[in-house]
């Protein structure tokens, strides 16, 4: 040993560092080899960072609902409907039983890549490992874990979403520098029955989101992305955001609610992007606000500009300050966010813009293509106004109708204004402060269904309409006018 040991110290440095190359490949290669156990590791994020592993997703819930009892570590919190769940804690372990073989779970927490380091990443989280499952298993159920053990835990977890299947609302958020989704549940009220507008419009949408529905194949054949955009316009009060309800009861979708503004880059973009599920429906409202905060000014490309003016300003865009509370999304971005490359990431979704000023959006943002059908959302009309009389006082026919019609037709009014005056109010309540419980229930219920009934909600509404039409008919003064009448 001392002869070795002189030997060693003699040798050149680069033989040292050969030596422990060699005896650093084997020692593993000969554990594994007398190891008689093998394992598999279900990574939460992929290695390309964007998309979250569903065989996370899926592993996470069949271990809570199967083998949660064996854990002595667990964590509770409310799902969607506020019911505890009970999940693993991290570096807790399972025991699972399949075909006579026995599995081992682990839930191994995130942990930093070069710990004392400082690490520089492009992707928000890549310089940590992500969290994990480990599954460690006897070599000889090799064949049988991977052939029918994993299969049946997607399949059970598949069988427990649809289950627990509850459409859900998401919006996007930052964390620790990470954009992503949060749910909460979603059932909105309102269905394409009750939308206050034109039978034949409403008959014509749902036929579209129909054929969409059922179009998997042709867009298949005509070697489209299986997607579908809808812009829907009009000014505030005409119900953009109820129609996006109605679409989602009509189609059973959930709806994505994304904030361009919380967003930093296109590379934030994309990853929430692809953090969407298929059957959903990705909202940007107002996209007219927005739009003047994208990086890009095509309407100014009409002018007179040489390259190193577009130069420069490219070089601010891509280069702007980290604090800048602005959103640095371009318009390119958000182009092949919704119909470029990343667009066919995905099938069966539907974007949808919203917007007051259709004449303020770029032309590139809502061409066939992007956005397929352009929904307008008008002022209320006397079909528009029979869905709402049906709706907030159960009539379909009444002796002001007529005149309501005229008055429609002669102004432009909202179904938003419309609808609230017909809504049923109740008195105050100052007369019955003091009276028993019981009393005080029962004289609401009545005072709301007696106090406005149907003629003196139409009569309310009729006052409005002529108060609005006289309005409009009234020329507006100038500023002289209104300072020499100010003056008197």
């Amino acid at each position: 040993m001392a002869g070795i040991g002189l030997l060693w110290s003699r040798m050149p440095e680069h033989v040292h560092d050969e030596a422990r190359y060699i005896i650093s490949s084997l020692v593993p290669m000969a554990m594994s080899y007398f190891n008689p156990y093998e394992q598999i590791t279900v990574s939460e994020y992929g290695e390309e960072r964007f998309r979250r592993n569903k065989m996370f997703v899926a592993v996470s819930t069949y271990l809570s609902r199967v083998c949660a009892g064996g854990a002595s570590k667990l964590k509770a919190e409310l799902n969607i409907k506020d019911d505890p769940v009970v999940t693993l804690d991290e570096n807790q372990e399972v025991v699972d039983t399949f075909g006579g073989a026995r599995m081992w779970w682990r839930l191994c927490p995130k942990a930093s890549k070069n710990k004392g380091a400082i690490t520089v990443s492009y992707y928000p989280g890549e310089a940590d490992e992500p969290r994990c499952f480990r599954l460690v298993f006897h070599k000889r159920h090799r064949h049988l874990v991977l052939n029918s053990y994993l299969p049946s835990v997607v399949r059970r977890w598949r069988e427990l979403t649809a289950k627990d299947r509850q459409r859900l609302l998401f919006t996007n958020h930052s964390k620790q520098g990470e954009s992503m989704w949060t749910s909460v549940p979603y059932n909105p009220p309102a269905t394409f029955d009750m939308l206050a507008m034109d039978h034949a419009k409403k008959v014509d949408i749902m036929e579209d989101l129909t054929a969409f529905e059922k179009g998997k194949e042709y867009h298949s054949k005509v070697g489209k992305a299986w997607k579908r955009g809808y812009l829907l316009h009009g000014p505030p009060g005409t119900g953009k955001s109820t129609m996006i309800g109605a679409m989602a009861n009509f189609l059973d979708y959930d709806v994505y609610d994304l904030d361009l503004t919380s967003v930093k880059n296109n590379s934030e973009l994309r990853k929430l992007f692809l953090d969407t599920t298929n059957k959903s429906i990705i909202v940007i409202e107002d996209i007219d606000a927005i739009e003047v905060e994208l990086t890009t000014k095509r309407k100014g490309s009409n002018k007179a500009a040489n390259g190193d003016e577009l130069r420069d300003r490219r070089m601010l865009i891509e280069f702007a300050d980290k604090n800048d509370e602005k959103s640095r999304v371009t318009l390119s971005g958000l182009l092949s966010f919704v119909d470029g490359l990343w667009s066919a990431c995905g099938s069966e979704r539907i974007f949808m813009f919203t917007t007051n000023h259709l004449d303020r959006l770029d032309p590139a943002l809502i061409r066939p293509g992007r956005m397929d059908k352009h929904i307008e959302m008008s002022y209320c009309r006397f079909e528009a106004f029979k869905v709402l009389a049906k709706s907030y006082l159960d009539i379909t026919d009444h002796s002001l109708f007529a005149e309501i019609g005229r008055l429609l037709d002669d102004t432009d009014t909202t179904p938003a204004d419309v609808a609230d005056n017909l809504m049923l109010r109740s008195k105050r309540l100052d007369d019955i402060d003091g009276a028993p419980p019981a009393d005080v229930a029962n004289n609401l219920m009545l005072r709301c269904k007696r106090k406005r009934d149907a003629d003196e909600c139409l009569a309310g509404l009729v006052e409005t309409l002529k108060k609005s039409k006289m309005e409009s008919a009234t020329p507006p003064m100038d500023s002289a006018e209104e300072a020499k009448e100010e003056q008197t």
